[in-house]
């Protein structure tokens, strides 16, 4: 996940399942998790039974289950998904709802980020993405205010063509108001491939070697060949998924084992 590496220099999510039994305003983008997760939310239904005031907002185009069932639905226009947290970043920032000690304290570039949502105003992101400058400021409010902010996100986010600017500037909402790294709170990236946090953890991927080293890194991928027993692991990455279909197309790629998945 660029995403996760862009902003937090490791593709590890900063938080953990228990965190939705105690977030505030649970903030669902890019995932009918109703329908894709449907055990995790389980679990935001159980949070949201035991205390109604949890707050849930979905932001999709489609009105999904997940829609349906949320306080606000932010039923954005398809692919204006960063000109929404752009214009989110703009409203904390003209409100004062951000944390400014923890931006102080533990992030970098905030001043390039003020200007870059500068031109974002309320009147401009509602046209763009096709929703009102109310739920606008309420999603913002909603987010910024809460004591706990936990985000879900999933495939309609990742699998994008600027799926990664879309990720970064969700985490940057995130670390200009602080809500990450305490519990109920942070980025939380929802997998869409079966194991695809085990691939990163203890197994591999085509792209990364276990324990999230880096392939490129010459020190990870000898400490890597060492507990392998082996003499030296591949320096280039393999082929990710759209790529093994297309080398299987062009009969590159001989054999394809595909488990668990559609």
């Amino acid at each position: 996940d660029l995403g996760y590496k862009q902003t937090l220099g490791m593709d590890a999510p900063p938080c953990c399942y228990e965190d939705l039994d105690h977030a505030k305003v649970i903030f669902i983008t890019g995932s009918n998790t109703a329908f894709a997760h449907p055990i995790l939310y389980r679990r935001i239904e159980q949070a949201k039974a035991i205390d109604p005031e949890v707050k849930i907002v979905v932001v999709d185009p489609r009105k999904t289950v997940t829609a349906r069932e949320a306080d606000l639905h932010l039923q954005i226009t398809p692919g204006t998904d960063v000109a929404l947290h752009h214009g989110m970043m703009h409203v904390m920032l003209w409100e004062k709802w951000l944390d400014e000690a923890y931006i102080a304290k533990s992030t970098v570039g905030f001043e390039e980020l003020k200007n870059l949502v500068r031109e974002y105003t309320p009147k401009l992101v509602s046209q763009i993405c096709g929703i009102t400058e109310q739920d606008l400021y309420l999603a913002s409010e909603w987010f910024a205010r809460s004591p706990a902010t936990v985000s879900l996100y999933c495939q309609g986010l990742n699998q994008s063509s600027s799926g990664t600017a879309k990720n970064a500037t969700l985490i940057n909402l995130h670390l200009a108001t602080g809500q990450i790294g305490k519990v109920g709170a942070g980025p939380f990236s929802l997998t869409g491939q079966p194991n695809a946090m085990g691939g990163r953890e203890v197994g591999g991927l085509a792209n990364l070697l276990s324990a999230h080293r880096n392939l490129k890194n010459p020190q990870d991928r000898a400490e890597v060949a060492k507990l392998w027993g082996i003499k030296t692991v591949p320096e280039k990455p393999g082929l990710t998924a759209v790529p093994m279909f297309e080398a299987l197309k062009m009969k590159k790629l001989k054999a394809i084992w595909i488990v668990c998945t559609n």
